[in-house]
């Protein structure tokens, strides 16, 4: 009896392991599908002071963004003005996506998807002496 419990406990938390995993490595794969690339449709801003919404954007047609296989990634971003472009490291979780470009760190909250070639990504960035809070809502298509 003993043995059949412990065997029990032992294949639940294996299993537990491997649905994790799975999602993450599901999430990965979608990431890079079709060379990874991806159209940014739009992008919302809000801006924040005392946690009270103190001005809101939008902006359309933002860019690009393309996930390479080894861990790599390219970012053209155009919020206002001109185009800036952005390239580092990335790596997922199965809720997430942490860049890391020119030493700066950034954690993408996966809001919805992948599913259907849509992606909505999220950053929150805070300042904490100064209670100010900006928040970027990326929406994203798959490019062809």
């Amino acid at each position: 009896m003993k043995i059949s419990t412990k065997f029990l406990f032992i294949f639940a938390v294996l299993f537990i392991g491997l649905a994790s995993c799975s999602k993450e490595k599901r999430i990965e794969r979608q990431l890079v599908k079709k060379d990874g690339k991806w159209k940014i449709t739009s992008v919302d801003y809000k801006y924040y002071m005392n946690n009270t919404l103190q001005a809101s954007a939008n902006f359309p047609n933002a860019g690009t963004i393309e996930f390479n296989k080894k861990g790599s990634f390219v970012m053209t971003l155009t919020l206002s003005g001109s185009p800036e472009t952005y390239g580092g490291t990335w790596t997922n979780s199965e809720d997430a996506i942490t860049t890391i470009s020119d030493g700066n760190t950034t954690v993408l909250k996966i809001v919805d998807g992948p599913k259907k070639d849509k992606l909505t990504l999220e950053e929150t960035d805070y300042y904490n002496d100064t209670a100010e809070k900006e928040a970027y809502t990326y929406h994203l298509e798959r490019a062809d």
